[in-house]
């Protein structure tokens, strides 16, 4: 993707990833119970769109965030799709699934890590968003809803939210007080904790009961959360972006 099409990442990103978060995990859910197109039918309608937003970003010159945010509301929503499959159709064993998502996730930022000069991969910025890079969006997607749900059918919706957002919090605390070392590995830990919990905050809106607002009218909600960020808070574009 065109450096011109890249979010300089900030406070204002690390917001927006969030709120994809949650988002993706509404319509994710949303998507699938009322398409009923299945997993393959699904994920392949998913895969097109995502390809026809490629496709016209690259003949496009117009500096603009929209295909980069596009893309990531489309992932997050394969990605729940992905994860319910495996967990609950497939069964594969949850700490077998836990464990080969994460690795998987770390080989994957560790290559995009390597793919750098010497000078870039010792610097505080955002991988080039190539092919491994949208690979491991979606596999931080599927880890974090996997998780999510473990954490939430383990403690309770609510109890996870508040715990995982706290978590979240703290970990956007260490990147803005410099507690941690900025780079692509803080980077890609940051985006799996951000879908971690907005799988849990997401179920949690969609199907708590005191509120009882219901899956349809949370996804327009969380939509509307989402697009208010990126319209209200434009972003700027950098030729190389640098993690907040």
């Amino acid at each position: 993707m065109k450096t011109s099409h890249m979010p300089t990442v900030n406070p204002r990103y690390w917001t927006a990833i969030t709120l994809a978060s949650i988002c993706g995990t509404n319509l994710g859910d949303l998507y699938a119970h009322t398409t009923h197109f299945g997993i393959v039918q699904g994920l392949l309608i998913l895969c097109a769109i995502a390809a026809a937003a490629f496709i016209a970003e690259r003949s496009d010159n117009a500096a603009h965030e929209s295909y980069y945010w596009l893309v990531i509301i489309i992932i997050r929503t394969g990605a729940t799709n992905i994860a319910d499959y495996l967990a609950f159709r497939v069964h594969v064993p949850m700490v077998l699934l836990i464990a080969g998502l994460a690795a998987t996730l770390g080989v994957l930022a560790w290559k995009a890590k390597a793919g750098e000069d010497a000078q870039t991969a010792q610097a505080p910025i955002l991988p080039d968003t190539g092919g491994i890079y949208w690979v491991a969006m979606l596999i931080a997607g599927v880890f974090g809803t996997v998780l999510g749900d473990v954490v939430s059918h383990a403690v309770g919706q609510g109890i996870a939210s508040l715990g995982l957002g706290f978590i979240l919090a703290s970990v956007m605390w260490w990147r803005k007080n410099g507690v941690a070392t900025p780079g692509i590995g803080l980077y890609w830990l940051t985006v799996a904790t951000a879908r971690t919990a907005g799988t849990a905050i997401g179920d949690w809106l969609a199907e708590n009961k005191i509120m009882n607002l219901g899956l349809p009218l949370c996804t327009a909600m969380t939509v509307c959360a989402f697009l208010f960020i990126l319209l209200a808070f434009p972003g700027r574009r950098a030729a190389r972006v640098t993690p907040a």
